[in-house]
């Protein structure tokens, strides 16, 4: 190697030295001009730029000192609509925390820490908020016992049911209907956010925050009338009512009582075994003698009531009983007609007002009576536990009026008794086949099946009884159907 070259070998080791400093030393990095910021959105629209995130929320919280001492919490949070998100960048005009809370206080709601309860069914969903997961806990129970006596929900608890013997109930299930959830979220201000079991539990059971109806008691008042006076029927008042234990209960004049409708928010489900002894009503059969006077009568057969044992499966749903099906019957002793002679010849005989034929077969559950039901009239009795299908008889002699279906009433037959006196058969699961309107049925003949079709919730037969005309016409009244068995 040459002098020559040695010497500018040596000269350009230099010069990229030098270059290697000064692009790696001596220029400031690029990085070094990058500042991690903070861009604040409101529903989506930028409203600035702040260097430190914990300085706004620390002053929502501070600021917000009324909205802590309303609901009793230790922190206050920011809207639903407010994002902050991190933004490396060059150094950029920052605005103070408090210009971003300015902005934001006049446009939103502020947040509670708390928790957000779902209510959902087949037909509906409803979310409720509330600051205490305890409270809902409390509420729910509260709710179950305004259905389920507090001494049989404590023994269905604890496993302390007595077995039944001869008569009795057990409960076998308590659910509810509705599917549950809760979820911890934040929740605005502005919103309905329940603070306490009692308020939470008279909304589960009343439907609503507005103050219910309340009446003075008069003298010679009593539950039953001050209940159908308000559209209630007397469990519905007691239930209302929890410091009124029976409607026998002694009430005073002047009391206040609650006369609000309950519309319970949620399906407390009670599925018990029932076993009871019931009278089997002895039928009466009238028998024409044309050789006596007509208008004079006698006993020719002294009735007898019969006795069954039966077991049925009952589900009621918030106190109604919805559906009951028969597990088993054991007859303890038969009835015996009675059979009552007339003078006077049956052709003149079109129907008996004194005697009517029980609609089902025995033995059976009433599982709602006449009356007032959740603020409507039931103009009927529904009967059940005979079973799918099980055979609906006319109750009295009468001509077949109408028969067909509808979406309330299912499968239904009228007949016009002719005497004063129509009977409706309604959600039966299929007619008898050879029925006809026109037709002339006899007392006790076969109309069709029990069933749940139309507006009905289990398996059974409504049968209402009305006088003054047409059933549902005009003028047209109905009378409690069992009524005509006294």
């Amino acid at each position: 190697m040459t002098k020559r070259s040695t010497y500018f070998g040596f000269i350009f080791s230099i010069l990229m030295t030098g270059l290697i400093f000064i692009l790696g030393f001596e220029r400031p990095s690029f990085e070094e001009h990058i500042t991690e910021l903070y861009k604040v959105y409101l529903n989506g629209e930028e409203i600035g730029i702040i260097k430190d995130k914990s300085e706004l929320y620390d002053l929502i919280d501070k600021e917000q000192t009324s909205l802590k001492r309303e609901y009793e919490v230790d922190s206050i949070y920011p809207p639903e609509g407010l994002e902050i998100v991190s933004v490396p960048t060059y150094e950029v005009e920052t605005e103070t925390a408090k210009n971003i809370y300015d902005k934001i206080k006049d446009k939103e709601t502020f947040t509670i820490a708390g928790y957000e309860v779902t209510l959902s069914d087949e037909d509906s969903t409803e979310k409720i908020y509330i600051l205490n997961e305890e409270d809902l806990k409390v509420a729910i129970d509260n709710t179950i016992k305004a259905f389920v006596d507090e001494e049989d929900l404590k023994a269905y608890r604890e496993g302390t049911q007595p077995e039944i013997t001869d008569e009795g109930k057990k409960i076998e299930n308590i659910y509810l209907k509705e599917k549950i959830t809760i979820k911890e979220t934040f929740i605005p201000a502005d919103t309905k956010i329940f603070t306490d079991s009692n308020e939470l539990s008279r909304y589960l059971l009343f439907g609503t925050l507005e103050s219910q109806d309340t009446y003075t008691i008069m003298p010679e008042d009593t539950i039953a009338e001050i209940a159908a006076n308000h559209n209630l029927n007397i469990s519905e008042f007691l239930i209302a009512n929890p410091e009124i234990v029976s409607e026998y209960a002694l009430v005073f004049p002047g009391q206040q009582v609650n006369i609000g409708l309950i519309s319970p928010k949620i399906s407390v489900v009670v599925e018990t075994t029932s076993t009871f002894i019931q009278d089997i009503p002895f039928e009466t059969t009238v028998e024409y003698d044309n050789k006596m006077t007509v208008g004079t009568t006698y006993t020719k057969q002294q009735g007898v009531n019969g006795k069954s044992k039966a077991t049925f499966r009952i589900e009621s749903v918030n106190g109604d009983d919805v559906n009951a099906v028969r597990i088993s019957a054991e007859e303890i002793s038969p009835s015996i007609n009675q059979i009552i002679v007339k003078g006077g010849l049956s052709i003149n005989y079109a129907g008996d007002s004194e005697y009517w034929a029980w609609p089902t077969i025995k033995p059976y559950v009433i599982t709602s009576l006449r009356g007032w039901r959740w603020g409507k009239m039931h103009n009927g009795v529904d009967i059940a536990g005979t079973g799918h299908g099980s055979p609906i008889y006319s109750i009295q002699a009468g001509v077949v009026v109408a028969l067909g279906y509808n979406n309330t009433m299912g499968n239904y037959v009228y007949v016009d008794h002719q005497n004063g006196y129509w009977s409706v058969y309604m959600h039966l699961a299929f007619h008898a086949d050879d029925l006809r309107k026109g037709d002339t049925v006899l007392k006790g003949e076969y109309l069709g099946g029990m069933g749940t079709t139309g507006t009905s919730t289990g398996t059974h037969l409504h049968i209402s009884v009305w006088m003054g005309g047409y059933p549902y016409s005009s003028g047209a009244y109905h009378i409690d159907p069992l009524k005509l068995y006294n």
